[in-house]
């Protein structure tokens, strides 16, 4: 191990941990064993708390590149690829729970880091498949898990449509987030499996696939770098299910101003519909 990495992994352990409460151990241990630095390319930008980008050489100045690739910040690289940002790893991965022995499909390899963390938290006994729709991100992707000694199951394709040739999954694990959920990744789950993505600009998702061919599920903070500070979190969701933001703040207020984790989400082959409190009280689709 490098003589600065192990005070810089426990850096930004402190940071992810900062504002929520302690990672479980096999997280904590998985992020300590992948260390991002291997999926970090060496030039790239690094995303501010204030939007703004800032440059990173590796070549050029080394400590700002290594303070930024432990930092809770996102990386983006020249190839339109990001490192999303630890902390945003760290509570998608808590949503999913992986054990060893699992079957996992993860939808947007990106740079790697997540497949070689799943990778190490399901174990040689279990699997990751992972579907990138860029070849020549997957291309990087594939030297970066090489050169971490992880060997995912690596595919270029649609993520939406994810991996059928490999189902059924005991977990899909979404890098991106989305508003819309592809019935392909619930179809390919087995009963009782996790869906984990992110949902609109600053939330998570779990769903819990049915043996009836549908799955539900509630919503969850995601730690990002682009919080809106001036919404609670049940009014930014509103606000992403029901579009205008005033209209959406008066029916929010109407509500009784529920907090975020009521919200829900259920999809069916014919499609989704997001409910407060329980499947029955639908408020949009």
């Amino acid at each position: 191990m490098l003589p600065h990495l192990a005070w810089r992994l426990d850096a930004m352990i402190a940071a992810i941990t900062e504002h929520r409460p302690p990672l479980t151990r096999p997280i904590e241990q998985a992020l300590r064993a992948v260390p991002r630095h291997w999926f970090v390319p060496p030039a790239g930008e690094s995303l501010e708390r204030d939007g703004r980008r800032v440059p990173i050489d590796r070549d050029t100045d080394p400590p700002a590149w290594w303070d930024a690739v432990y930092a809770g910040r996102p990386i983006l690289a020249g190839n339109g690829c990001s490192c999303p940002a630890p902390g945003a790893v760290a509570d998608l991965l808590e949503l999913f729970g992986p054990v060893p022995g699992q079957r996992i499909l993860e939808v947007g390899t990106g740079t790697g880091w997540t497949a070689a963390l799943l990778g190490r938290l399901v174990g040689q006994l279990g699997s990751v498949t992972s579907v990138e729709a860029d070849a020549a991100v997957a291309e990087q992707a594939a030297k970066n898990l090489a050169a971490a000694g992880a060997l995912p199951h690596l595919v270029v394709g649609d993520g939406a449509a994810g991996c059928a040739e490999r189902a059924p999954y005991d977990g899909v694990h979404v890098t991106y987030a989305v508003r819309t959920v592809p019935y392909a990744w619930i179809a390919q789950a087995r009963p009782g499996a996790v869906i984990v993505c992110g949902f609109g600009d600053d939330h998570a998702l779990r769903l819990v696939a049915g043996p009836d061919g549908t799955a539900s599920g509630r919503f969850a903070r995601l730690t990002t770098m682009c919080t809106r500070q001036d919404d609670p979190p049940g009014a930014a969701l509103a606000v992403d299910v029901l579009g205008e933001r005033r209209a959406a703040h008066l029916t929010w207020t109407k509500w009784g101003e529920p907090e975020r984790e009521r919200f829900g989400l259920t999809v069916t082959p014919e499609g989704q519909w997001i409910w407060l409190d329980s499947p029955e009280h639908v408020i949009g689709e």
